[in-house]
């Protein structure tokens, strides 16, 4: 019986510039996530209640700098989320910067799965907050879900009213901070490095 040996076959690349192909791609996801972080801090920080979006039909010029695709789509986001939304430009753009730099790449897909945690959080404590004058009156800096939450909360809990706003807030300030650090991809080592940095 006739035996053939099968020859491997030599790979394509070698080790080095399989490694550097890699490196480079990495590179440009984080080069991606940070132009899309900055892209949606853009549409946040430019929302406007004033613009025409699902929620609101009016006749006035798009304010939004991503124009009517950005008010859209921030204008359900604020109503929904209020200023927690902020927490996805933040972790968008504090991986973007990981991937670039080759610092902790390798922790993301355990960790950015519980961004939507983090963002949620942050809604409850934005809406422990007062919101200003320029905001709109129909919901609080937490969006619908934040003020649900922090009601919910508040008719539970046996305090009143004020000092139970107050201490909620501190909770979920520190819950959040937490939250945000171990999301962000922070390990102990780099936490006690920004703090002797501060």
């Amino acid at each position: 019986m006739a035996s053939f040996q099968a020859r491997e076959r030599d790979p394509l690349l070698d080790q080095g510039t399989q490694a550097a192909l890699e490196r480079r791609g990495k590179e440009l996801l984080g080069l991606a996530l940070i132009a899309a972080g900055i892209a949606v801090a853009a549409m946040l920080g430019s929302y406007s209640p004033d613009d025409p979006s699902w929620i609101s039909a009016t006749d006035a010029p798009v304010q939004n700098w991503l124009g009517h695709f950005g008010a859209s789509l921030a204008a359900p986001l604020m109503m929904i989320v209020g200023l927690g939304i902020w927490a996805l430009p933040v972790t968008l753009i504090a991986w973007g910067a990981r991937f670039v730099t080759h610092r902790g790449a390798e922790r993301a897909v355990g960790r950015v799965i519980f961004a939507p945690i983090a963002i949620a959080v942050a809604s409850v404590y934005a809406a422990t907050l007062t919101p200003g004058a320029d905001w709109p009156a129909n919901f609080g800096l937490g969006g619908l879900f934040g003020d649900t939450v922090l009601g919910v909360i508040l008719t539970i809990v046996p305090l009143g009213t004020i000092f139970g706003v107050k201490l909620f807030s501190l909770l979920t300030a520190i819950a959040m901070l937490a939250l945000m650090a171990f999301v962000l991809g922070f390990t102990r080592p780099e936490l006690r490095q920004f703090a002797k940095f501060l």
